[in-house]
């Protein structure tokens, strides 16, 4: 029996919503597009006046001055520039319009843009990220920023501290050269949507021969930039595409795909509230952990919407802001797609005008808050260091900004437990790869320079270069100094510079004969840090070289994994606030 598409029963409230949600562009046989709204800019309207329409703050509310609250983005890591509203598709669960854009970027703005990002604090891996609506509309203002910056995107995209270029889109507008250009500069990553290889179960509604033609265009990315994981699928995982997760795993993974980013389906633009049933849930949640099984070097990732309760609050841009033509900007990329409507007030500041409407910011982190102090099942919930929360669903399917329901707890669960088994694979591969340098490189040397790396991620909080950690590190006659120096920086009892640029040499000559045993500093951290019970301590004397090296992966664990996958406070900031 042949699969039949999927089909939406609308209300007649909903028919008139989602007016301004259908595709506002169709590609011509040609290659050129047709527009089906005049407030849409054209790839081909650049000689036209530039008219920005951005939001007015209402004469009571405070505005500040953006070097005023630069505080307000010391946790930025990703930029979105809606480089139009406008789409060739009408994804059933979107909840963007596709009919107005309120401005267009030159290049002289998005590179006022990307200088803000990249001078906006010390993060590492920042993203000044290109999007939609479908940014390939525009992929000429896209090729023409990289080709005239070249030189300040690969000086800024080169540091330990750095910001690189991406892009997200559907991927149909894609052709043969621009993948080749794109590609060719080596600081550019695309994250392409595409939610299953089935036609019948695509809530997309593009049909079977367009994902074979973007599955076959997928091939054709360059190989290296795939093994880079510079390119990124997008899942949006449905209840109906969710059975055949793993085949379509399958497909990209035989077409270089090595990463991908899931998105479970709660919140339908169409379709309201989806419930999964404990069976299906299940379900997923073993075929992503068989994926992970399969292919060792295929990394699954979690969407946005959990984050670290009370504090990750998309509304006040807590790691990301989406920004339009006109400089307006939102925690969001739907509230700033939908600022002509009732939502206007969702928008944080301007950019270009160097506005921050600070009101807002107190306003929503405040009805946030009142969330987790009213509603019982908050007040109830066994994940007291996660929640997931999207507002854009919740007033699209209701009326408040934020609220639990029945599937976000089940959602945390699945973020977690996923998070978990995938520590546990990386433990078991950092642990052979431990006693494996300790027997080729010997003991004192190899955890020497596991302990210096370990050691800088915890104080300047970034990956550095092994370079930067290890040139010098063999002047070390005892790699237990390392961890006697490290637990008197917890305690507060030594430091090093703000500044890394002589790690090694500072780190050298603050060691002096006081030792720590490895077994004995990870119990150390654990208690200090209240990470876990340590009742059941195992002997830490005279461990053999496989018990150190099974502490130290233990170590890189709470160090480099443990918080993001527990979403608590981070591991330094729990150390140095411990009593």
């Amino acid at each position: 029996m042949n699969e039949q598409p999927i089909v939406w029963l609308k209300t007649e409230a909903q028919k008139k919503r989602f007016e301004d949600h259908k595709a506002s562009v169709t590609p011509l046989h040609d290659g050129n597009l047709q527009f089906h709204s005049e407030s849409i800019i054209t790839p081909k309207g650049y000689q036209k006046t530039n008219k920005l329409i951005s939001v007015v703050p209402k004469p009571d509310e405070t505005v500040l001055s953006l070097d005023s609250a630069s505080y307000l983005f010391q946790e930025l890591k990703q930029m979105n520039l809606i480089l139009t509203n406008a789409c060739n598709l009408s994804c059933s669960y979107c909840y963007e319009q596709h009919n107005k854009d309120f401005g267009r970027f030159t290049n002289d703005s998005l590179l006022k843009a990307y200088r803000f990002l990249v001078k906006a604090n010390n993060r590492q891996r920042k993203v000044f990220q290109f999007f939609g609506g479908e940014p390939l509309i525009h992929k000429d203002i896209i090729l023409d920023f990289l080709n005239k910056n070249e030189k300040e995107i690969e000086e800024n995209a080169a540091g330990e501290v750095n910001t690189i270029i991406g892009i997200v889109t559907n991927g149909l507008l894609l052709s043969q050269e621009l993948v080749d250009k794109y590609f060719s500069y080596n600081f550019t990553f695309m994250l392409i949507s595409l939610d299953t290889d089935r036609a019948s179960v695509d809530h997309r509604e593009i049909g079977q021969d367009k994902i074979n033609a973007l599955m076959e265009q997928i091939k054709t990315i360059p190989h290296e930039a795939k093994m880079q994981k510079r390119l990124t699928i997008r899942c949006t995982l449905a209840r109906e595409n969710a059975p055949h997760f793993s085949s379509f795993v399958d497909n990209l993974y035989d077409r270089g795909v090595r990463r991908m980013v899931v998105h479970p389906l709660v919140l339908d633009s169409s379709k309201g509230f989806i419930r999964w049933s404990d069976t299906e849930w299940s379900n997923l949640h073993k075929d992503i952990l068989a994926v992970l099984d399969k292919y060792d070097d295929f990394q699954i990732h979690f969407s946005e919407g959990v984050g670290k309760k009370g504090e990750e609050n998309c509304m006040i841009g807590s790691d990301m802001i989406a920004i339009d033509g006109s400089g307006d900007f939102s925690g969001c990329y739907f509230f700033t797609n939908q600022k002509a409507s009732s939502t206007s007030e969702t928008i944080l500041g301007n950019l270009f005008q160097q506005k921050i409407y600070i009101d807002r910011y107190k306003h929503f982190q405040k009805e946030y808050a009142k969330m987790f102090e009213e509603e019982e099942q908050c007040k109830t919930c066994n994940y007291k260091n996660a929640c997931y929360q999207c507002p854009a669903g919740n007033l699209d399917t209701g009326n408040r900004m934020f609220r639990p329901d029945d599937m976000c707890q089940k959602i945390v669960k699945l973020y977690v437990d996923l998070q978990e088994d995938i520590a546990k694979k990386q433990f078991q591969k950092k642990y052979n790869i431990l006693v494996n340098a300790a027997t080729i490189e010997g003991e004192n040397y190899s955890f020497s320079k596991g302990l210096s790396y370990l050691l800088f991620y915890y104080f300047y909080s970034y990956h550095p270069t092994l370079t930067k950690v290890h040139d010098g590190i063999e002047l070390v006659d005892d790699y237990r100094k390392i961890l006697s120096l490290w637990k008197k920086i917890i305690e507060g009892k030594d430091t090093l510079s703000p500044s890394p640029d002589n790690y090694i040499e500072e780190v050298y000559h603050k060691l002096d004969d006081s030792i720590e045993e490895i077994g004995d500093f990870y119990y150390f951290v654990l208690e200090r840090g209240q990470l876990a019970p340590t009742n059941n301590k195992v002997n830490t004397k005279n461990n053999t070289i496989e018990q150190k090296a099974f502490f130290l992966g233990l170590l890189h664990m709470v160090v480099l994994i443990a918080p993001h996958k527990a979403l608590e406070d981070t591991f330094s900031h729990k150390l140095t606030n411990a009593s």
